[in-house]
């Protein structure tokens, strides 16, 4: 696991930049400069850190970065989902949002020694396991009607399977892989003794839904994918990679939506031309 663990951050750490590249060229207005903000910001934050040392953990920027920083991934990450049209996925950006504060108002009481930003952070991360569950549901809800029922329930099985498997302890050692590793690899902060099981359920149903949009609305459903694969993974370190992964599913989202669109418009064309 911590071979494709390291060879899935490696692409990702490539990947990224690349990704935010191509958006930039195809964007134009607000949106471009938003995202070569963010794109100018990782590179000087990630040459910084290779300079110093990749393995070296003495590098801090400056609080004043770090926050500015974040705020440009929010408001590229909600000005892209606005322009995308698609507001379910709104909801699942709430968990990101609140891990997010728990930085932002983290770096804020330790550069200024706020103690309000401190409870703020706490409060945050304290919430953070409760609206994955609740964003699962509301976002299995939202988009129930347009997915896959099979795909849904088939998923929705595996979860409810391996959650009733957990909470009986069938398999020794599986109610610690589900209770620390699986909250642990997604850095889910304010995990509770009973939440894993009931969490790992509802991923799967979310993940059905998701994988059922294919379909009715691809843009929706691979953006979907991607912020399930990335939900809230900051880590122990939050690192650009961690924290770029957002903006990356509001982004994969918006660039297929456009091409869907451009594709629907220039078949549109060929049709009144040949009429």
């Amino acid at each position: 696991m911590y071979i494709v663990g390291g060879s899935s951050y490696a692409l990702l750490l490539f990947l990224q930049p690349i990704l935010l590249g191509w958006g930039i060229y195809v964007t134009k207005g607000w949106v471009r400069a938003l995202l070569a903000s963010v794109l100018l910001s990782t590179l000087g934050a990630d040459l910084l850190h290779a300079y110093i040392g990749i393995n070296s953990t003495a590098l801090n920027l400056p609080y004043q970065f770090s926050m500015a920083y974040v705020l440009l991934i929010v408001a590229s990450s909600l000005y892209i989902v606005h322009l995308s049209g698609r507001r379910a996925f709104y909801v699942l950006l709430i968990p990101d949002l609140l891990a997010f504060s728990f930085l932002w108002f983290d770096w804020l009481s330790q550069g200024m020694g706020n103690d309000m930003a401190s409870i703020i952070s706490a409060y945050s991360g304290y919430l953070i396991a409760y609206s994955v569950m609740l964003v699962g549901i509301a976002f299995t809800a939202l988009e129930l009607k347009r997915t896959s029922f099979k795909t849904v329930s088939i998923l929705g099985s595996v979860g409810a399977f391996v959650a009733i498997a957990t909470l009986l302890n069938v398999i020794p050692g599986w109610g610690f892989a589900i209770g620390v590793a699986f909250p642990y690899i997604f850095g889910i902060l304010g995990i509770r003794d009973w939440m894993p099981p009931i969490i790992f359920l509802i991923a799967f149903i979310t993940l059905g839904v998701a994988l059922g949009l294919r379909k009715s609305d691809k843009a929706l459903s691979f953006g979907a994918l991607s912020i399930l694969a990335g939900t809230v993974i900051f880590d122990s370190v939050p690192l650009t990679t961690y924290m770029l992964a957002p903006l990356m599913a509001c982004l994969l989202m918006f660039l297929i939506s456009n091409h869907q669109r451009e594709k629907i418009e220039n078949k549109m064309e060929r049709n009144v031309s040949a009429q």
